[in-house]
């Protein structure tokens, strides 16, 4: 990921801290969705640095930190070596073939609007979690404001809502929900840019969702699709 070259310190340790409430929200919203937890594992999907599965480390019993990008899983392997209930690896949520974890409850952060087919995710996090709670933090539709100062995500510009709720109910899930979790602003490219954060909730399905939609091959940071 391309770093802002055009903010000054003072504004990248606004957008820090910013970041900072930003992941105490979410961890916040996954405690309430599910209070007890400490038999249960987590899976954080799509983990990137780790922020979500360290803080929920201290209220589930198990959390499996996943990414697709190696590099990425490595740093969080090394932040992570003397947690014990933590553990990190590579998966492809798009892989019919590949091992993958088992848990109780999902957490995508920050990760599905990097995904250019989202329902195969979807079919790939169900048999992970089938019967499960699914939570999706992710960026309303912002025309690529988030992603201004980076090109290589020009092509980002975050979720429609009902679309979203559209896919993941198309893919089997039950129980859908979505609705406001967080605003606040960022600095990018110099400017101080508004963003904001939708809360989707769903339940995973039980049993393999069935292929509705045709796939599409996508390269993401959070998924190789």
């Amino acid at each position: 990921m391309s770093v802002d070259g055009t903010l000054t310190p003072e504004q990248q340790a606004y957008n820090a801290a910013s970041a900072g409430k930003r992941s105490d929200a979410i961890a916040d919203a996954v405690r309430r969705g599910v209070p007890n937890a400490s038999h249960l594992t987590l899976l954080d999907y799509g983990c990137g640095p780790g922020h979500i599965g360290l803080r929920l480390a201290d209220h589930f019993g198990t959390v499996v930190m996943v990414d697709s990008d190696p590099a990425a899983v490595e740093l969080v392997r090394a932040t992570v070596a003397d947690r014990e209930n933590i553990t990190v690896a590579v998966m492809d949520a798009c892989s019919d073939n590949a091992p993958t974890p088992h848990a109780d409850v999902v957490v995508a952060s920050l990760s599905l609007h990097h995904v250019s087919d989202v329902g195969r995710v979807l079919d790939g996090l169900a048999r992970v979690a089938p019967g499960g709670r699914l939570f999706v933090f992710d960026m309303d539709f912002d025309g690529g404001a988030y992603h201004a100062a980076e090109p290589e995500f020009a092509h980002i510009v975050g979720f429609d809502r009902a679309g979203l709720v559209r896919t993941v109910t198309a893919h089997g899930y039950q129980d859908v929900t979505i609705g406001d979790l967080w605003e606040s602003t960022k600095w990018i490219g110099g400017r101080l840019t508004p963003m904001s954060l939708f809360l989707l909730t769903a339940t995973v399905p039980a049993s393999p969702a069935h292929k509705l939609v045709h796939h599409r091959p996508g390269i993401s940071r959070a998924d190789r699709c």
